[in-house]
């Protein structure tokens, strides 16, 4: 009765539904720009993201190597069409529930490094030096968005940041740009379908740091749900290294009265390699001020930034091309490990994210925040808003139409297929890169080649992991790295490389322990 109670609410205030200026805290930096609030909503609903990168090895086919540095690979424009006006273009398929109602707003965002047109590097006594050519074009917010089932339209974002114009980041030149494609979203038939972004600009070839692009479609939607939420979203442009952490701060809302507290984050990076370590995303804990450290499947404590587009523990693979390495181009949603409500408790007002790395760099441009907010404080921010406001009024529910395809689909065989790892064997580049790679140094444990298929902040969580896996036949155990108290479970510790990454393959052709990697320890 209750939920069919807040659903009756959800339909009369499906107008009420508002964005405004978000009084979120701003941070200031030198090389960068202020993240500043966008929108802020009270809503019943919820959120979509997608996106796709924009440079790659091919310019069709998916990357997958998961092991590859960016510096390493000569980077050409992912165009999937057979257009003679693009230079770029890839797509991702945007999916709505069934019960969906209307779009509340969306937004698109595209960003890379882009120096010059093409670039090369030569190795001299064992450095590189990077060179380009061709003159960077001045019109960096000019793309074209194609929505399901119709053709190109011209889209003029606005510069957020040009990296050209500071000596900081002028050897690279990021920059990021966005839209507000609300109006084009809720007038279209079709909302749900495939959605392409063309003529993103980046530099090909080589590029000091690796170059990377890509774009980002994040939506905001009414549908009926048993709470309502709040939703805040910023942009900015900062630069995380080991001497510059960032924190950012959410207020302007109130988490449910009682029971379990549901929250989730969007935050989207350029220039996060795959194979550094040492980069965290992580979220305070109230009762002592101290940070838990995030991480799921797919997003590791230690690795958290790591070249991919991911929802939750699935990695997003409705894309054309659908590579698992995105080269320096990140999307994450993410629900907060909210146990017990240890992280976000009830009638909580404000909470805090950190992001910071050790080694890796990476510019952080959009951040989201979303969660379930009390009934009570909902109702006043609507009264407030709307004081005059009936709430047993129905309305009809709206309903969408499919529109038959007038334009040819990129939603191929195959991105559609499901999920397969091809094993890359022992003259890969792969595995040559485990072998020459420097072996991290972890105290109290042997030295070797460790099979690890997961990584784990709680010893509880990493015990019922380890026990799981030995009831399914395997050797399974678990060390704890002193330097941050992260449990790491293996299923194997080997002398030799080749032992390992054999192993190592042979988990990873099941899509259980997709994520597993190989941690070389104590041997340098």
């Amino acid at each position: 009765m209750k939920r069919l109670i807040y659903s009756l609410i959800f339909l009369c205030l499906a107008s009420f539904a508002f964005a405004q200026e978000a009084e979120i805290e701003n941070n200031t930096f030198v090389d960068g720009v202020a993240f500043k609030p966008q929108k802020e909503f009270y809503i019943f609903g919820d959120v979509v993201v997608i996106g796709n990168n924009i440079l790659s090895e091919d310019d069709k086919k998916p990357f997958n190597d998961m092991q590859a540095v960016n510096d390493d690979i000569k980077m050409k424009y992912v165009d999937i069409d057979k257009d003679s006006e693009t230079f770029s273009s890839s797509q991702a398929t945007l999916k709505l529930p069934k019960d969906f109602k209307k779009i509340a707003y969306a937004a698109l965002y595209w960003t890379g490094t882009y120096a010059y047109e093409k670039g090369s590097k030569k190795e001299q006594r064992g450095n590189f030096e990077y060179r380009g050519n061709g003159k960077r074009e001045s019109n960096i917010n000019e793309i074209k968005f194609q929505l399901p089932n119709q053709g190109y339209q011209d889209i003029t974002g606005e510069v957020v940041y040009d990296g050209s114009t500071n000596t900081t980041h002028a050897i690279n030149s990021p920059y990021v740009c966005y839209a507000d494609v609300t109006k084009l979203l809720k007038e279209t038939e079709t909302k749900s379908g495939d959605y392409v972004v063309a003529n993103v600009k980046a530099t090909e070839g080589y590029l000091s740091g690796g170059s990377a692009a890509g774009w980002m479609l994040y939506v905001v939607y009414q549908s009926p749900t048993d709470n309502p939420k709040y939703i805040s979203t910023y942009h900015g442009f900062a630069l995380v290294n080991k001497e510059q952490p960032l924190d950012i701060t959410f207020k302007n809302f109130k988490s449910v009265n009682q029971g379990d507290v549901k929250t989730s984050i969007v935050v989207s990076a350029l220039e996060g390699d795959a194979t550094l370590l040492d980069d965290e995303c992580a979220i305070i804990k109230p009762k002592d001020g101290s940070f838990q450290s995030l991480s799921n499947g797919v997003r590791f404590q230690k690795n958290f930034f790591n070249s991919s587009i991911t929802n939750n523990s699935i990695k997003n693979r409705d894309r054309f091309p659908n590579s698992e390495n995105t080269l320096g181009f990140d999307i994450a949603k993410l629900d907060i490990p909210n146990y017990n409500n240890t992280i976000i408790n009830n009638n909580i007002s404000e909470t805090t994210i950190r992001l910071k790395t050790k080694s890796d760099r990476f510019y952080l441009y959009f951040t989201a925040f979303q969660s379930e907010i009390a009934q009570t404080y909902f109702d006043d921010i609507v009264q407030e808003n709307n004081p005059n406001t009936s709430k047993k009024a129905s309305v009809v529910p709206e309903i969408v139409r499919a529109q038959p395809a007038t334009v040819p689909s990129y939603n191929t065989e195959e991105k559609r297929k499901p999920y397969k790892y091809s094993k890359k064997g022992l003259n890969s580049k792969s595995f040559k890169y485990l072998k020459n790679k420097k072996s991290s140094i972890i105290s109290g444990i042997e030295g070797g080649y460790y099979v690890v298929t997961g990584v784990f902040a709680e010893a509880t969580r990493a015990g019922k992991f380890t026990s799981r896996l030995i009831t399914k036949g395997y050797k399974a155990n678990a060390f704890i790295n002193p330097k941050k108290n992260w449990n790491y479970v293996y299923v194997l510790r080997s002398d030799t490389a080749e032992e390992a990454f054999q192993l190592m393959e042979d988990l990873k052709t099941n899509y259980r322990y997709r994520d597993t990697w190989i941690l070389k320890t104590n041997l340098d």
